[in-house]
């Protein structure tokens, strides 16, 4: 009997991962055409959010965990439609309008379960309470740097 080891894969999940952010994020932006209709500025937005995927461990972490929950729920919905298909023959009939808001509902809890399931060590930092949270390093520069933002806006608009 052949024995066939594809443990070696594991090593090239972060370029999948790269490679599905770059596609999903650039058919998005050429979708929406949010960024206008140059597809430069959409190739190189999504490049620089799929490097920032590909950089972050648990960037790369939070796609290893939602795209098995997010590929099975749309193959599960592939054969529930199938097979609707087959027994009612109409399926307009079948799915109303709101069945398409729950499958969104159902997508955005995928997504932050994900999100909480790879990122509760980083929330959890930041709820240790108002104080805790207040006085950690990074809180302090973020509000020094609005506030020397402020400051450095309203100098430069002022009359």
């Amino acid at each position: 009997m052949v024995v066939l080891d594809l443990s070696g894969m594991s090593t090239f999940i972060p370029v999948f991962g790269f490679l599905l952010v770059f596609v999903v994020v650039y058919a998005l932006l050429g979708k929406t055409k949010v960024l206008g209709d140059n597809r430069f500025v959409h190739i190189l937005t999504s490049f620089a959010i799929a490097i920032i995927f590909l950089v972050s461990a648990n960037a790369v972490e939070y796609v290893r965990v939602v795209t098995p929950w997010f590929a099975a729920f749309v193959v599960s919905l592939l054969f529930i439609v199938l097979v609707v298909s087959l027994i009612k023959g109409d399926i307009d009939k079948f799915f109303k309008p709101g069945f398409g808001w729950l499958i969104v509902i159902i997508l955005i809890a995928v997504f932050v379960f994900s999100a909480v399931y790879v990122f509760a060590d980083i929330i959890n930092k930041y709820m240790a309470g108002p104080k805790a949270f207040l006085l950690q390093p990074t809180v302090i520069g973020i509000i020094v740097l609005i506030g020397i933002t402020i400051l450095a806006s309203w100098l430069l608009t002022r009359k």
